[in-house]
Order: C-alpha cells, then sequence, then structure tokens
C-alpha cells in the first residue's frame, strides 16, 4: 500500500512540478523528482521519512496526464466536518458554517440553520479560520 499525501503536500508538489515544466520545461521524470524532493526538503513542506523512497509516487503527480489519477490513489481523502464558531454573539448565539445556495461555506446566526459539512480546506479557501471553530466530524 502506497503512502498517503495530505491535501497540502499534493498541491506543494503539484506546485514544484508546474513551475519547474514552465520554467525548464523538464520532462525526464529522475531530474523533476530530484527538484520536488530539493524545494519540499528546503522548507520542510513534508516530512523527509514521508517523501523518501516516493519517486514513483511523486512522479505520477508531477506529471499532469497522471495527476488526476495519483490524487486518487495517493492522497488522503480530506475529512468532513460541521462548524460551529467558539463564541457567541451578544444574543448568545454561535455563528454555524452553513451553505450558501450556490454551493460555498458562508456563516450564519440563525438557530435553525442547518450546518453544511465541509473539510478544513474548503474553510481555508473561502477565508475562514479554521482556529475559530469547533468542529464536529461528519461520519
Amino acid at each position: 500500500m502506497a503512502k498517503k499525501f495530505t491535501e497540502e503536500e499534493y498541491r506543494k508538489i503539484v506546485e514544484i512540478a508546474d513551475k519547474y515544466f514552465v520554467q525548464k520545461k523538464l520532462v525526464v521524470a529522475p531530474v523533476i523528482i530530484k527538484y520536488i524532493y530539493d524545494d519540499l526538503f528546503s522548507d520542510k513542506t513534508v516530512e523527509n521519512e514521508k517523501v523518501r523512497g516516493l519517486s514513483q509516487e511523486l512522479s505520477l503527480i508531477a506529471f499532469p496526464k497522471s495527476r488526476d489519477w495519483a490524487h486518487d490513489q495517493f492522497v488522503e481523502k480530506e475529512k468532513k466536518y460541521y462548524w460551529k464558531s467558539k463564541k457567541t454573539d451578544k444574543n448568545g448565539l454561535f455563528k454555524t458554517i452553513i451553505e450558501h445556495t450556490v454551493g460555498y461555506p458562508t456563516d450564519s446566526y440563525y438557530i435553525n440553520a442547518n450546518p453544511a459539512a465541509f473539510t478544513e480546506s474548503e474553510i481555508r479557501e473561502w477565508g475562514y479560520n479554521p482556529d475559530m471553530f469547533d468542529r464536529e466530524e461528519v461520519e
């Protein structure tokens, strides 16, 4: 069983690979893997132990043609949570993250608002700080 990367690690690998494909027009797997290793280790984004021996996985993530397949195989599926603010407003209500009618997260103080389940990445993407919310895992 292959080791799994987090979504954040996957995005970093893709970002590094794309940077070198655009700048250097690299298409040789060992060369792009060396650059990915160097960049990942230089800023400590990914643990050294996790990346050691993962050349095949990194190659498949790095190359655009195999990227979607590699994402399904080597990236941990993010857990979804219900999000409720840690603090109350002046009326004692907790802000809850709900799904807006067009599909993105929005916050609400409505007492009967049905919370929607979102991953931490989705919450961050829409500008919320996950540390300001309590979360309950969706099963």
